[in-house]
């Protein structure tokens, strides 16, 4: 399953992302991963979290970060639920420009049963993501 939470900039996507996250630590029984293009939000999340700095690993475009995620999946049968935080900052595109990306994280999340959030900064999503589960952050 694919969730999207979305909304305009500063409106608290990545908060959310963060609560939601801390919350699924402390009750699953498998391993919650999160990816950002940033160290800034280690001390927000819990210990009990994998996070990833996907800059670390020269990862930038749409292609490298899906198969970053499909790497991580494949390499872990014990991860229940995957945050990415930022796909948009961290491909330097537009979320209407992504459908490659959203069309991948879709195929490896249905092959893996894990389910992949993500944050979106914009206002509106694009019609190819209509289909998917989401929540506008107001």
């Amino acid at each position: 399953m694919v969730r999207i939470v979305y909304g305009a900039k500063g409106s608290g996507k990545t908060g959310k992302l963060i609560a939601e996250a801390n919350e699924m630590a402390k009750k699953s029984s498998g391993n919650v991963v999160f990816l950002t293009y940033t160290d800034r939000y280690k001390f927000d999340l819990s210990i009990q979290i994998r996070l990833i700095n996907v800059q670390n690993f020269g990862v930038g475009s749409e292609a490298e970060l899906a198969g970053f995620i499909k790497g991580i999946l494949a390499s872990n049968s014990d991860i229940d639920i995957l945050y990415v935080d930022g796909a948009h900052r961290i491909t330097g595109k537009s979320v209407a420009d992504m459908q490659f990306f959203y069309d991948e994280v879709r195929k490896a999340s249905q092959n893996s049963a894990v389910e992949i959030v993500l944050s979106a900064s914009t206002d509106t999503l694009p019609d190819f993501l209509a289909d998917i589960d989401n929540e506008k952050v107001i």
